[in-house]
């Protein structure tokens, strides 16, 4: 309880969406005018981090220092590991360890992938969530979203070997956490998705340079998470109840004539239709089975077979794992063998909670259930190479186990370990918030051979009392760098800082608009001239208006125009909990604190998820005891009613969580008028509207078909982001509109690409505010 309690303090104290700005500081300059510079940046989910420079000034090249691991893949073709921040992306680089010379070259550091943009190659460092890159399987590519505008972007990949950039797709849907695609295991194909279509890529065809128009490349209707790879290059694509299997050698036939031609061969169907907006899938290793989550928790396994699971006559049990609704599938491991394992993730209390799940299918008496483990705190889990073992990571250590019976065959401590990988089955790399190493298992006294490829941030920086080696503090460790490798040392003792050189002085600039906070200037001692030492910021933050609109604090609808940039999210709760999960987890990521308005149906049908709201450190508005049109003649709302309907909601409220309501609220519909506000103003309540309509609560269709209000999430993004205005106040839905007709629903939701909402506002230099807050600054 009390690390619940800390969690939601600390969740409530923090500056909210700091992601929109890059400091510099830390300037010292060496005997031989190299300048030393750190740049702190924010990240969702990571925090803040403070990566390390070196130039030689005026005019040399900037080398990146230390790299941290916001993203990590390792690339079994070239047999580099890939580092991604908001600084660029990264590869290792192999050399002989000294003293063994003789031995085969190891990766010892990183440098940047040549071609591709970087803060080093004068690139602008990026804020907010960095969009995913993919890369094949043979390293030869790296795959990305380039935004065009805040919601699409031109899908491209980029040539390692030749240094060029191909654009595969223009108009494609913005995902931040990975590119909308899928590469083949022999890295000749990729499958994507655009505007609700599945789309191939044919490297083959690229580099005989005989590309196919998009409209011959088509697969189907559907998302990447339709799809699934098997073997090299055989391609599973689920459309509706039906599971297509699609050869590689048949992508071009099968497109050319798609309009004569089925989709592929039939490999299993099963019992119920495949949403991809919220089911997910994974295929066995042999091709023959499915694992599938419905709506990202109910979690069961099949077995494909072309006939209708109801045709055949028989009785058929399924094994299957009912998940809480908050809990959503991170990893699943499926060994040749059929041993399944799966890591789940909750929110509860605020605080995210982890669980392992295993499911053996050979063994006759085990393969009708999951079993849980008793491995906590859990950040992730990887499969070695051979599928003999398999890395399991916590917050500050790192276990080998052997995957068929879970027993650890290894441990070693890890400081804040994010990401471990196998590099072969005897060795593998573990990054983290403080270092990457590479680490080798094989059993030797002292346990095993660890060596560090990279620092990921530094605490403070300096250059040697005696030489003009940059030294480095993180926590209570020093490390001193010789050429690409870094050096222990006892203690952190740097000679004094300077900010002036032979030929130069270097400065803090200070900026006030752009994702830069200030800059680094360069001045020349003899004769004239100060520059900056690398460009200054091409994103500009948002003008204010010239002049503040009135603020009504009783019909509360926006604040302040002029004072702050910073914006609120409500969201209305009505009848439905789907995306809630989503929503709560997207706004933990960025540390923002939004406003929850629940009525009474949803606290009386839903009390976990209201439990759940409210343990998430949020404010929480009364959206009155029940919900209906007050325009509605039928009714007659007097001053009486209105007090009753507030109050029974502040009293079932309580009743589901302990808390009370915050004395914010609006009516159902947003209806309002003077005996309303008038009525609420008795309770104390501040009424609150709103000036941007997300209008993501509009269905497909309507009673009298397709709706002319609908728009799908690309536009709602891009209409919200036009709209807002310092002091806006942005009302979004939770649920899903339209479930309760046959025909209803969206074909896609705002609340699966919230985060990209929400990056759209860092970039334009936006806080994420409560009401409360919103109202405080206004007054």
């Amino acid at each position: 309880m009390i690390r619940v309690l800390f969690h939601i303090l600390t969740l409530m104290a923090i500056p909210l969406s700091v992601y929109g700005q890059v400091t510099f500081g830390d300037l010292d300059i060496s005997q031989s005018d190299e300048l030393l510079f750190s740049a702190t940046t924010e990240a969702p989910q990571y925090g803040a981090y403070r990566t390390a420079f070196r130039t030689s000034i005026p005019g040399g090249a900037i080398e990146q220092l230390t790299f941290f691991p916001e993203r990590m893949i390792f690339l079994s073709g070239t047999g580099q590991l890939q580092v991604q921040n908001r600084f660029g992306v990264f590869r290792t680089v192999a050399e002989p360890l000294p003293g063994e010379e003789s031995s085969p070259p190891v990766a010892t550091g990183f440098t940047p992938v040549n071609g591709f943009p970087a803060f080093v190659n004068r690139d602008e460092i990026k804020t907010g969530k960095t969009y995913g890159i993919s890369a094949s399987p043979d390293g030869r590519f790296l795959s990305y979203l380039v935004p065009t505008s805040p919601a699409v972007g031109d899908l491209r990949i980029f040539d390692v070997r030749r240094e060029v950039e191909i654009t595969v797709s223009r108009g494609v849907e913005l995902t931040i956490d990975e590119a909308p695609l899928k590469w083949s295991r022999d890295s000749m194909f990729l499958v994507y998705q655009r505007r609700g279509e599945v789309f191939y890529f044919s490297i083959r065809q690229y580099l005989e340079e005989r590309i196919l128009a998009e409209g011959m490349r088509r697969i189907g209707d559907g998302t990447v998470h339709s799809v699934a790879w098997s073997g090299e290059n055989t391609l599973l694509f689920v459309s509706g109840s039906v599971v297509y299997r699609i050869l590689g050698a048949e992508f071009f036939t099968r497109s050319l004539y798609q309009d004569l031609l089925r989709t592929g061969s039939i490999a299993g169907k099963l019992p119920y239709r495949f949403d991809p907006n919220f089911d997910r899938f994974w295929i066995s290793p042999d091709g023959e089975k499915i694992l599938v989550s419905r709506d990202q928790r109910n979690v069961n396994v099949l077995f494909l077979q072309a006939d209708d699971y109801t045709s055949t006559g028989e009785t058929i049990s399924l094994p299957f794992l009912y998940l809480p609704r908050n809990t959503r599938v991170r990893d699943v491991l499926w060994s040749e063998s059929d041993l399944i394992t799966i890591r789940t993730n909750s929110i509860r209390f605020g605080v995210s909670v982890p669980e392992i799940y295993r499911l053996n299918l050979r063994d006759p008496v085990a393969r009708s259930r999951f079993t849980r483990t008793n491995d906590r705190e859990v950040r992730g889990i990887q499969m070695s190479p051979d599928g003999q073992q398999a890395l399991l990571w916590t917050s500050d250590e790192v276990r080998v186990l052997d995957y068929r019976t879970w027993i650890v065959s290894h441990r070693f401590e890890h400081p804040e370990p994010l990401h471990a990988l196998w590099e072969s089955p005897t060795s593998l790399y573990v990054a983290g918030s403080q270092i990457i190493e590479s680490v080798d298992i094989r059993s030797r006294s002292g346990g095993p051979r660890r060596h560090i490829l990279a620092l990921s941030q530094i605490d403070q920086g300096g250059f040697h009392q005696e030489r003009d080696a940059v030294v480095v503090r993180q926590g209570s460790q020093a490390y001193e760098l010789e050429e690409t490798r870094w050096r222990q040392l006892p203690s952190f003792e740097p000679r004094p800082t300077s900010i002036s050189g032979a030929t130069v002085r270097v400065y803090l600039e200070p900026l006030s608009r752009g994702s830069y906070s200030n800059m680094v200037m360069v001045r020349r001692v003899a004769g004239f001239g100060t520059e900056p030492l690398f460009p200054r910021p091409r994103q500009a933050f948002d003008p204010f208006p010239e002049q503040d609109e009135p603020v009504d604090m009783t019909n509360f609808t926006h604040g302040s125009r002029i004072r702050r940039r910073e914006v609120s999210f409500t969201f209305n709760a009505i009848n439905s909990v789907s995306g809630l999960t989503e929503i709560l987890n997207t706004l933990a990521e960025y540390e923002i604190r939004a406003t929850f308005f629940l009525n009474g149906d949803f606290i009386t049908r839903h009390p976990g998820a209201v439990r759940e709201i409210a343990d998430s450190g949020h404010e929480v508005g009364n959206l009155f005891f029940t919900y209906f049109d007050f325009a509605d003649g039928r009714f007659q709302i007097t001053e009486d009613f209105i007090r009753q309907g507030l109050g029974r909601n502040e009293d079932l409220y309580f009743e589901t969580t302990g808390r009370e309501l915050s004395l914010l609220w609006h009516a159902p519909w947003y209806f309002t008028s003077p005996d309303i506000i008038a009525a609420s103003r008795q309770l104390n309540y501040s009424y609150i509207g709103r000036d941007v309509d997300s209008m993501d609560w509009v269905p497909q269709r309507d009673a009298q078909g397709i709706s002319r209000l609908y728009r799908p999430t690309t536009r709602i993004i891009e209409d919200i982001l036009e709209q807002k205005q310092p002091g806006s106040i942005i009302a979004m839905t939770v649920g899903r509109p339209g479930d309760d007709r046959p025909d209803g629903g969206r074909e896609d939701y705002l609340f699966h690409r919230l985060d990209v909402l929400i990056n759209g506002f860092i970039e334009r230099g936006y806080s994420i505010v409560p009401v409360s807050t919103l109202m405080e600054n206004a007054q």
